[in-house]
């Protein structure tokens, strides 16, 4: 017989999980996650056996983040759901299949929800001596991205030992999302920088990513991870920088300085030009590209997507969305030519481009370029050419001399 226990539902509490279990192959939505850590948060170091857990209903809601009053029969499809689901573990040579409830009843007389964990998950929720990771209910609660919540988890598990290095596959598998954004480039985009993202945000965790090729292909993802900085300890640095700040050139010698840590000399001309679209901004993307080697016109590049991001270049290059960085890239490849380009060479040549670039295929390629095709053209100036009439040899010669042509330019 089960005993029950009435739980307070506090996102100050602790969840503790076996590392094993972290690691389980499974997906879940975000508020079916926070349920299973919600319910794992009112786990006793001391119990032995797991409880019948009993939540009201209001608070249970508010702290899923369910907008709204209450609604059972929201609730109710919600569980109903959660308990067909199951999560994978690999136990010698064994793949076990389990589900994460095994009773769920709602008391609609007395505005509460009874919830059990299936008995499977004992050695994995309880009496943990090794191999567990703790962390606050709170650092995933606020979470909008069930990715995120995973990704979270998988880090914190390693924070002492400040890294952590997935191949792709298995990460894929870890975060459920093996038959989703089959393109890295993608998956990159629409799971990692969101995650990225939110923890740093929102969690006592933040972490940069670190891409290792197998050829051209990104075949690992390390993770370099960092705690998240205090309040206390952002306004010590803070007052430590005062005097800076108040110098009226602290502007102009920040860019100065991230120039010269990239190797390029910026003129106090084009720092005035960058200023118009944030002091803020420009500093945000320097420091995002201050690393890179892909870049030949740094300082063409800069302007460029300043110019593009119509000064909201915070918030687009903290995600580093393709679609934003697409233009950019195109027009800084195809300007160094002084010759004016026909549209095929330039489509043919961008979608061979983007394809390298972003590590997508074909099909992905052409429709990145559809999406800035027009303001392409207009920039480097065949917006109005009419398609050729030439035949296939000939296309085929003009498009080797282009490509010389292109290639001398790029000094390669």
């Amino acid at each position: 017989m089960f005993q029950t226990e009435i739980i307070e539902v506090s996102n100050n509490k602790l969840v503790t999980k076996s590392n094993m279990l972290i690691e389980a192959n499974y997906k879940l939505g975000v508020v079916e996650q926070k349920i299973i850590l919600c319910l794992a948060s009112n786990i006793h170091p001391s119990d032995s056996d797991f409880k019948t857990y009993t939540l009201p209903i209001k608070e249970f809601t508010k702290l899923l983040g369910l907008k709204g009053t209450p609604k059972y029969t929201e609730l109710r499809q919600i569980t109903k759901e959660l308990m067909q689901k199951v999560f994978e573990v690999r136990i010698n040579k064994k793949v076990i299949q389990v589900g994460w409830l095994s009773y769920v009843a709602y008391n609609e007389t007395e505005g509460t929800i009874d919830i059990r964990f299936d008995p499977f998950l004992r050695p994995y929720l309880l009496e943990l001596k090794r191999e567990f990771t703790s962390y606050k209910l709170e650092n995933v609660v606020k979470l909008k991205s069930s990715y995120a919540i995973r990704i979270y988890e998988l880090l914190k598990q390693y924070e002492k030992i400040q890294e952590r290095t997935f191949p792709i596959e298995s990460l894929r598998k870890m975060l459920g999302a093996e038959d989703i954004y089959p393109a890295y480039g993608n998956f990159k985009q629409r799971v990692l920088v969101p995650a990225q993202k939110e923890l740093k945000k929102k969690t006592d965790i933040s972490f940069q990513i670190e891409e290792i090729k197998t050829g051209r292909r990104v075949s690992k993802i390390k993770f370099v991870i960092y705690p998240a900085k205090k309040k206390t300890e952002q306004l010590s640095l803070f007052e430590e920088s005062l005097e800076e700040f108040k110098q009226p050139n602290s502007f102009s010698e920040r860019v100065k300085k991230l120039g010269l840590m990239m190797g390029i000399r910026i003129t106090d001309e084009t720092i005035q030009a960058w200023e118009k679209f944030g002091q803020e901004n420009v500093i945000v993307l320097m420091e995002k590209i201050q690393h890179r080697t892909d870049i030949e016109n740094l300082i063409g590049y800069i302007t460029t997507v300043l110019n593009a991001s119509k000064g909201n270049v915070e918030s687009e290059v903290a995600t580093t969305s393709e679609n934003q960085m697409i233009l950019p890239f195109l027009v800084s490849y195809f300007r160094k030519s002084k010759e004016k380009v026909p549209n095929w060479f330039v489509k043919d040549k961008a979608v061979e481009e983007l394809q390298t670039q972003f590590q997508v295929n074909v099909e992905e390629a052409n429709a990145m370029f559809d999406s800035v095709k027009d303001e392409l053209f207009e920039m480097l100036g065949v917006k109005d050419f009419k398609p050729e009439t030439a035949s296939k040899e000939d296309k085929m010669r003009k498009k080797k001399e282009l490509e010389e042509t292109l290639k001398k330019l790029r000094g390669n």
